[in-house]
């Protein structure tokens, strides 16, 4: 018998996906991988996900994104079915360039890892299946924890005279002393600005070998303590442009400043594109980490853009406008509504005028100009766009 109940439980939780929406309503949105799914048929769906980044631009066949702060604020959104989704494959650009003032995650980081529901347009965006020419927009409910205030160590790699050899042989390591972050060490290592470090801007990390083609597999460690924990690790990495072969790496973390390291996950296949990786670690205090080439080979790899955050609990700050008993969104000329039960609705605009004061129940709606408007319940606000 519970043989049977865990099938069925397998069997429901592969098929909600499915049944989560048709698109036709803001109650019955389509998931991202329904709308991915439909291959930008340039129909119009309501559909809904994580905002979990921005996309930047797209040139010379590569897409640039951040899926982590700091934020440029541009006008598209990526969302995802999974707030920790990393596979851009499996994600969305939005175009928000009519919200981007009020929704930007440079100016907004809140949004970040909130849920959105939009309705738009499934078209190509950036080369991607996307959503453009948005007719409707129900953004989270506010008041919002800014999970952007815990991700606040970004090492990039981008200061050349920051890095200081060991010797003059190549690989002989040295030392990286990050104005962003702190300090590194470099064993078997060496700054990557060539034309050949797979890199996102102007340099990398580069490991290799202790002797370049020979010796024990190159590293990188902080020679300085995160004092705040750890919850997550990001990081872009490829194999070196000239190098065919396979290549792999790990990580690593120490409590004893480098006297001993635990290992995190190790020989992760290396791809030959820029590849981003998680690794959701959630410890508190003092910690310090490795990454390491964990091959024997010849064949060098390169480390960029790494992102480790404070530890926290993202599940107290995910909560989503699903959870209220009360739900809001605006269409064209009016605020609709649907409340499991009566509640003192209140009304204001951006600056903080009041607009209405309602008390309503079960659904309706209420004509409103279009404009964008803060409106609240005793327990929450949500930011409104009527169009």
């Amino acid at each position: 018998m519970k043989l049977r109940l865990l099938s069925f439980i397998i069997l429901l939780v592969s098929i909600l996906p499915v049944m989560a929406g048709d698109g036709s309503s803001a109650q019955s949105p389509l998931t991202v991988s329904q709308a991915l799914a439909k291959k930008n048929d340039q129909k119009s769906y309501y559909v809904s996900g994580y905002i979990v980044g921005e996309y930047r631009d797209y040139s010379n066949n590569k897409h640039f994104y951040y899926l982590a702060p700091p934020f440029d604020g541009t006008s598209a959104y990526l969302i995802a079915d999974d707030v920790d989704e990393m596979d851009l494959s499996r994600m969305m650009p939005v175009q928000i360039k009519d919200y981007v003032d009020n929704y930007n995650l440079d100016e907004n980081p809140q949004y970040w890892r909130k849920q959105l529901t939009v309705k738009g347009t499934l078209t190509d965006y950036f080369t991607l299946p996307g959503i453009k020419n948005l007719t409707d927009w129900i953004a989270p409910a506010e008041p919002l924890d800014d999970e952007s205030q815990y991700w606040n160590f970004y090492e990039t790699f981008e200061t050349k005279k920051a890095y200081t050899p060991a010797g003059e042989q190549m690989y002989s390591g040295g030392t990286y002393t990050s104005s962003e972050t702190c300090r590194w060490e470099f064993t078997g290592a060496t700054y990557g600005d060539s034309s050949n470090d797979m890199k996102w801007d102007n340099a990398a990390a580069h490991l290799r070998l202790t002797q370049s083609t020979s010796g024990e597999p190159g590293y990188i460690c902080m020679l300085d303590d995160k004092t705040d924990g750890i919850g997550y690790i990001r990081l872009w990495t490829a194999r070196y442009k000239e190098d065919k072969g396979a290549a792999s790496f790990g990580i690593f973390l120490s409590n004893d400043q480098g006297e001993s390291w635990e290992t995190v996950q190790t020989d992760i296949a290396i791809e030959k594109e820029l590849t981003e990786y998680q690794f959701k670690i959630m410890r508190p205090g003092t910690w310090r980490i490795k990454i390491a080439k964990t091959d024997p080979s010849t064949n060098g790899i390169n480390i960029d853009n790494i992102h480790i955050s404070d530890y926290y609990t993202p599940s107290a700050v995910t909560a989503t406008s699903t959870e209220a008993t009360t739900r809001l969104w605006g269409t064209q000329g009016t605020l609709c509504f649907e409340a499991s039960q009566p509640v003192n609705l209140r009304i204001h605009t951006l600056d903080g005028t009041l607009v209405s004061e309602q008390h309503i129940a079960g659904h309706g709606s209420l004509p409103l100009p279009a404009g964008f408007y803060l409106v609240s319940t005793p327990t929450s606000t949500v930011k409104v766009v009527v169009r």
